[in-house]
């Protein structure tokens, strides 16, 4: 008989934490991750170690900083010798299985890993081009694994391939000029490629569910990451002028580093006018409330193989999404809660709290050495991850961490610097550019550095002593760099 949990992790990829009903979205509607919050419980406080895509994942995967594992921006290669969710579950008799998007590391796909998987999608792997999806811009011309795969999902459900029907293209950058930032297509939800993980994630429910072995699926989507490109009814499922301008929308920036200024330009977006942001909100919820549908799907399935009373089910992202505040898009080179903090949700078959939250401040990657325990392994993540388990299974504890340790090295521009947040403020160091600091209590928002303030003297050299102690803990090399400047900073 089977006694060791089964683990179903569904990560989505750049969803901003109040996207979801459970955690506050006035709009955006989300039931059935809503429903897992009542199967279990939600934390309030989750962060990546290091974003963006690639290293989150890869610090997922491991356990381990970017630092650690080679990966610190996306298109990173890993470091193979690192123990990994491939290399130690199957140790304890789990089951492999993957879908979706990858983008863990540059050289190896999740079948090199020994996953079951029905389709690789290499690196970032986006699936939809003009060759599957007529009158795509985005993407590669040429034929490719990844469109070849998503061409193989519609012809072996009898669909067409789904015409993009009307996008909103980037503008004011060469660089980003005709990429959809949104767009509608044809069809139904069945024909986007979302449906495809979550088709693929149901087959590996059904197989597994045949054996006496206990199993790890990995769940990936990649959306609501931009360009949101769905069908009906979600495309049009939320009014734009009906979505309230954000509460940091009317910061300059000038008290920021420049690169944010530069990056608020680069995507081809009217920085101040919320119109144009209102468009990209609306698809980008009408996204997340398809993916919810799926996620639905993945839970039915569940319920027919009778499988909720022995699987650890998480549902999370590897970061955010700033979508308008502070007038900037996607994530990096900026700490703001909106790319940082993560949406986190688990129902243990076990769980002693139903419905409850969760204050302790966690990492994503805690889930590496979590799965492990939970499999009956030790872990070695020394002093960058914990386990969580027993907070996943909805018991009291605590993380014993008054404050979380955050790195960022590029994405669109190589800005490599570091945050350190405690429960009432906020610390961030950049390499080439002007410090962070952000009052949270007073204010949310994150709208007044008070970085190099007289006043806030005492607070400011409190908190780079405190990243000096992450940085000493976990063996960053960027150490060296910020201790040339601390003290001149």
């Amino acid at each position: 008989m089977q006694t060791k949990p089964n683990i179903l992790l569904i990560l989505t990829d750049q969803q901003r934490w109040d996207t979801l009903g459970c955690y506050g979205a006035p709009q955006c509607k989300t039931p059935h991750i809503d429903s897992l919050a009542q199967r279990g419980v939600k934390f309030n406080n989750a962060f990546p170690l290091i974003i963006p895509c690639a290293p989150s994942r890869a610090a997922l995967f491991t356990g381990r900083y970017g630092h650690v594992t080679g990966v610190e921006s996306n298109g990173g290669t890993l470091d193979q010798s690192l123990p990994n969710f491939a290399t130690e579950l199957p140790k304890a008799g789990y089951k492999l299985g993957y879908a979706g998007k990858w983008h863990v590391d540059r050289d190896k796909d999740p079948s090199d890993w020994g996953f079951r998987c029905k389709r690789d999608f290499p690196g970032y792997g986006y699936p939809a081009t003009n060759l599957n999806m007529p009158g795509m811009k985005s993407g590669p011309r040429e034929d490719m694994l990844v469109s070849r795969n998503y061409k193989d999902y519609l012809d072996e459900k009898g669909l067409e391939p789904p015409e993009l029907l009307e996008a909103f293209y980037a503008q004011g950058n060469p660089g980003q000029r005709g990429r959809e930032l949104h767009g509608l297509h044809a069809g139904s939800i069945d024909h986007n490629f979302e449906a495809m993980v979550a088709d693929e994630t149901v087959e590996l429910l059904r197989t597994f569910s045949q054996a006496d072995e206990p199993f790890f699926i990995w769940s990936n989507f990649w959306g609501p990451h931009s360009p949101c490109i769905v069908p009906e009814p979600y495309y049009s499922m939320y009014d734009p002028k009906s979505i309230l301008e954000d509460p940091s929308f009317c910061d300059t920036l000038e008290k920021r580093p420049y690169v944010q200024t530069l990056v608020s330009r680069y995507w081809g977006i009217d920085p101040d006018n919320w119109g144009e942001w209102q468009e990209i909100v609306a698809r980008y919820w009408g996204y997340m409330t398809m993916i919810d549908d799926l996620v639905g799907r993945m839970f039915e399935e569940l319920d027919a193989q009778g499988l909720w009373d022995n699987t650890l089910v998480i549902f999370t992202t590897d970061h955010g999404d700033n979508m308008g505040a502070h007038k900037l898009f996607e994530k990096g080179p900026f700490f703001d809660e909106e790319s940082f903090r993560l949406p986190f949700i688990a129902a243990h078959p076990e769980c002693q709290s139903l419905g409850a939250e969760v204050d302790e401040f966690i990492y994503l990657q805690d889930l590496f050495p979590s799965f492990l325990e939970s499999a009956g392994l030790q872990s070695d993540t020394g002093p960058d991850t914990q386990s969580i388990l027993p907070l996943l299974a909805g018991e009291d504890g605590t993380t014993g961490r008054d404050s979380v340790y955050c790195q960022f090295t590029g994405q669109i521009q190589t800005h490599k610097s570091r945050m350190v947040r405690t429960r009432t403020h906020k610390f961030v160091f950049s390499q080439s550019d002007i410090g962070e600091l952000y009052d949270l209590e007073n204010d949310p928002h994150e709208l007044n550095n008070l970085f190099g303030l007289a006043e806030c003297e005492d607070l400011q050299e409190s908190l780079m002593q405190l990243m000096q102690s992450h940085m000493e803990r976990v063996n960053d090399p960027m150490l060296r760099e910020f201790m040339r400047v601390r003290y001149i900073y």
